[in-house]
């Protein structure tokens, strides 16, 4: 459970010195045209947002969402998570490079960001909830507002740990998205000191496959 925010309690200043960053992977996923896709009627949109998050989760397993944000996924893996389940960095894009490029009738695309952080905090200002705060957490929902529908973009750390696991993995062949990504270019984010290196797994489709057909749960 993330550290309670209380400055009534009698050891909150002890343990706010002692607070130290908890290194990981901060994710979020958004379904594009989400807005517009509710004008269809409750009973076509319910199912296109419960499948599409099925499916995200599928791809992510075995981490389960920190939170949802409207039509939004957000995931916070800590380094110490990673290292218990065997995944990597490698494993990570390879699963958000599966969500990114898969859409049918029955789930809607989605945009993803994706940054390994070094400021984040495991923190809460809401009694029994868990959440994470920081400088990096800000930055990788920046990341999102650069990205189109069906491309992750990704931040320099990220890709970093990508390429250095792709670079000792002895199935290279199982990993041809980490060819793909390009990058990186330099952005300005408002709140965010400098230029930011960023990097991008673009939509390899020529067009828009999705279908239009109302939905149904799987």
């Amino acid at each position: 459970m993330s550290l309670l925010i209380n400055p009534d309690s009698p050891d909150f200043r002890s343990m706010l010195e002692k607070l130290q960053p908890t290194r990981g992977y901060c994710i979020f996923v958004d379904i594009v045209g989400s807005t517009e896709m509710k004008s269809a009627g409750i009973r076509a949109w319910i199912p296109l947002i419960h499948n599409t998050f099925a499916n995200i989760r599928t791809f992510l397993t075995p981490f389960a969402p920190l939170k949802a944000i409207g039509d939004e996924l957000m995931f916070f893996v800590a380094d110490a998570v990673v290292q218990e389940t065997g995944e990597s960095a490698l494993t990570f894009f390879s699963g958000l490079a599966s969500i990114a490029r898969d859409a049918d009738r029955i789930f809607k695309s989605v945009k993803i960001a994706a940054a390994y952080c070094c400021d984040a905090y495991d923190i809460t200002f809401v009694p029994g909830r868990s959440d994470i705060y920081g400088r990096d957490i800000d930055l990788t929902a920046r990341l999102l507002t650069l990205a189109s529908s069906r491309e992750i973009i990704m931040n320099e750390l990220f890709v970093r740990r990508v390429r250095d696991c792709y670079a000792t993995a002895g199935n290279k062949q199982d990993f041809p998205e980490v060819g793909q990504i390009i990058g990186p270019w330099l952005e300005r984010f408002k709140g965010v000191e400098g230029y930011t290196p960023v990097y991008r797994l673009p939509d390899v489709r020529n067009q828009d496959r999705d279908r239009e057909q109302p939905a149904e749960f799987r």
